[in-house]
């Protein structure tokens, strides 16, 4: 008895202890499944199927990657528009790449991306803007590379590499530079290649190599240049520089390992032009020398403190990590496109590709700033600066076709010059862009409450564009005004008349050039008045709201009415409201831009509807990601990418819709959150502000 009831002790002790490990088991997956939930800051790509390349951009340089990781597929720079080879179409600079290496083994065979190539990755690291690369190349290396578009140096990228051999290997490193060929400009800039090793200071022996460029713009008015500068760990190599032709050059150096070693170093590249210095054949070997003494792990470190400052404003999505993730790259994409100090705004695809010649559309006021004057104010306060910065040439524009006060162009570029191309009809009519820069600014002031830039910057602006829209209505024997010949955001529709959104936008203007005026102490133009309350808004007689008077119930490329709901806030009945929203949703093309769900999504989420909001959230973006790293496009076949616009509206719907938020007379305030029932908790981070947390709704 007694030897079985010790049996029966340790059969129970045993269970007690199984049951303990057990739990343990338990409790250290959930810990590691918790952790690797709260990891929803990386994208992971280990399939090449269908690339398409992931985005780096610090608001100067845009790079998208290659497969291979020695390099970016396409540089595309900020601030200075280039004429197109094959007419007068003029595009933000892309034909400078100086983000390149070539592996050439001693056998004179290159590194080729391709059947020799296991196990490849690539990691986009979102909080800190930087894209890994690792793979195995035959029997030979093992190559792992770090790429940035360095936030904290906007006119640079950065490329680390790091090779292991896995055999006693030689092998040479390349990096060429080339330019166009602009022999027949005939402006004041000459191409210039040239090589050199230029001292850090007086104290210091160690010199820094750099090989750069400079070539002239097609016209020669305007000059690009570049460099590049190497970081070695340990002893610098020989540097070999040989200048292939008038147009090309190139430095390499030689790499002997024995098996199992390692080696690595580190490539700067520098960016400028004239339109940002009148010294460009210098300040791009000035840019290669900021902090070189101090290393390329010095220069990292501050990118990623730089970046870790953006994401102090970031939002939370508890309890959808596909949400999560897609709204953080939305955000990433937009951060990447723009950067401080330079008064510049945010073309359709950002820095990524020039779709569209990289101008600046309505994208930016209507789709784009909104968000980031949330979550980045100063950033905002850079895209709506820059429209000022071109009120003098929209002042031309207007009297150049016979109208008072400024109109700013369809496609912009950084001078408030027409970009579009002639071929359209669209710039001298889609005149709705001039209203939508109006109401950018006056929304800036009452999120801010800036008096002072809206009595030096915003009041002037307001002002000139009330006067176009004055001169450019027309007035009716009933005393009704109309604005007729244009086209609004459906751009199937050409040539109508009274317009829904254009002459809901045109309201809105007037009103805040009533009101700001009234807040400075400025005179009123009685006219403003007049034509706000006289402006027609058309109704059909089935009770939706008109898109125009020509309007029958054809297809419409994008939203139209339903922007008198969202964002201008003109149609705040929502009887109308889901009237107008249950009669276009089936009117908007399935294969037109993806904003159009977005706008619709959000008025159904202020409305309390989240899981049609939801439905549509989705609808707008979903078919439109792109593998591996999920960027969208403009539409779900194959368009440009990165569509920034679309995030835009995919940002606005998570903000003004789930979040509640609304931008009033007293700024921004939150009115009544409405979460998809799956969301657990959505937390809006603003730096240097209270969060705004919201929960479902029961």
């Amino acid at each position: 008895m007694f030897i079985q009831f010790l049996s029966q002790i340790n059969r129970l002790l045993f269970f007690k202890v199984m049951l303990f490990v057990v739990m343990l088991a338990l409790l250290a997956n959930n810990a590691i499944s918790q952790q690797i939930k709260k990891d929803l800051w990386t994208i992971n790509a280990i399939d090449t199927t269908n690339y398409t390349p992931a985005y780096l951009g610090n608001g100067i340089v845009g790079l998208r990657s290659q497969k291979s990781g020695l390099g970016a597929e396409r540089v595309v720079i900020n601030g200075l528009y280039d004429r197109s080879p094959l007419g007068d179409y003029v595009r933000l600079i892309n034909n400078y790449n100086p983000v390149n290496i070539k592996i050439v083994f001693s056998d004179k065979k290159e590194l080729q991306f391709g059947e020799k190539v296991k196990d490849w990755k690539q990691t986009l690291k979102l909080k800190e803007a930087i894209l890994e690369t690792s793979y195995i190349y035959g029997t030979q290396l093992e190559v792992k590379t770090q790429m940035v578009a360095l936030r904290n140096l906007p006119m640079a990228t950065m490329v680390i590499y790091e090779f292991k051999a896995l055999e006693d290997i030689e092998f040479t490193v390349l990096n060429a530079i080339a330019v166009p060929d602009r022999s027949k400009a005939l402006g004041v800039y000459k191409t210039n290649l040239n090589y050199g090793l230029y001292s850090l200071s007086t104290t210091i022996k160690e010199k820094i190599p750099v090989m750069s460029a400079a070539f002239p713009t097609e016209t020669g008015n305007d000059c690009i240049s570049g460099a590049n500068t190497f970081f070695f760990n340990g002893q610098t190599p020989q540097l070999n520089y040989v200048k292939l032709n008038n147009f090309k050059q190139q430095l390499s150096f030689s790499v002997k390992l024995k098996k199992g070693e390692k080696y690595s170093f580190c490539m700067l590249s520098a960016f400028t032009h004239s339109q940002f210095t009148s010294d460009p054949y210098n300040d791009a070997v000035r840019i290669c020398s900021r902090d070189y003494n101090l290393g390329y792990k010095h220069l990292m470190a501050n990118h990623k403190a730089a970046w870790a400052k953006l994401w102090e404003s970031d939002i939370e999505i508890e309890g959808d990590d596909e949400a999560q993730i897609d709204a953080r790259l939305a955000l990433y994409s937009l951060y990447a496109s723009i950067a401080k100090g330079f008064e510049l705004s945010i073309p359709p695809t950002g820095l990524a590709e020039t779709g569209w010649g990289g101008h600046i559309f309505w994208d930016a006021e209507l789709w784009m700033y909104p968000p980031m004057l949330v979550m980045q104010p100063s950033l905002a306060a850079s895209m709506v600066d820059f429209r000022y910065n071109t009120l003098g040439q929209a002042k031309k524009r207007a009297a150049q076709f016979g109208y008072q006060g400024a109109m700013y162009p369809w496609e912009s570029d950084l001078q408030g010059n027409e970009c579009t191309p002639i071929a359209y009809k669209l710039d001298m009519n889609e005149h709705h862009v001039t209203a939508d820069v109006a109401i950018s600014a006056w929304n800036y002031y009452k999120v801010t409450k800036d008096r002072l830039w809206l009595q030096q910057r915003g009041f002037p602006l307001i002002r000139e564009i009330a006067e176009f829209w004055v001169s450019r209505a027309s007035k009716d024997e009933k005393g009704n005004y109309h604005i007729k010949n244009v086209v609004g955001p459906d751009e199937y529709h050409e040539d109508v008349d009274d317009d829904a959104f254009t002459n809901g936008a045109v309201k809105v203007v007037l009103d805040a050039a009533i009101e700001s005026a009234k807040l400075l102490n400025e005179q009123i133009n009685p006219d403003w008045q007049n034509v706000s309350k006289g402006m027609v808004i058309l109704k059909h007689k089935d009770g939706y709201t008109l898109q125009n008077s020509q309007y029958t119930g054809q297809r419409i490329k994008q939203a139209d009415v339903n922007l008198l709901a969202f964002p201008l806030d003109l149609i705040t009945d929502k009887t109308q409201i889901l009237k107008d929203l249950q009669y276009y949703e089936p009117k908007i093309d399935p294969n037109g831009p993806s904003m159009s769900y977005s706008v619709l999504a959000t008025s159904y989420a202020r409305m309390g509807q989240a899981g049609k909001a939801y439905q549509l959230y989705q609808k707008g973006y979903q078919p439109n990601r792109k593998a591996p790293f999920g960027f969208i496009s403009e539409k779900p076949g194959k368009s440009v990418t990165v569509f920034c616009t679309g995030y835009g509206g995919m940002l606005q719907t998570i903000i003004f819709g789930f979040a509640g938020m609304k931008i009033g007379e007293d700024g921004l305030y939150q009115e009544k959150a409405n979460l998809p029932l799956h969301w657990k908790k959505l937390t809006l981070k603003m730096s240097g502000k209270e969060d705004i947390v919201c929960s479902p709704s029961k």
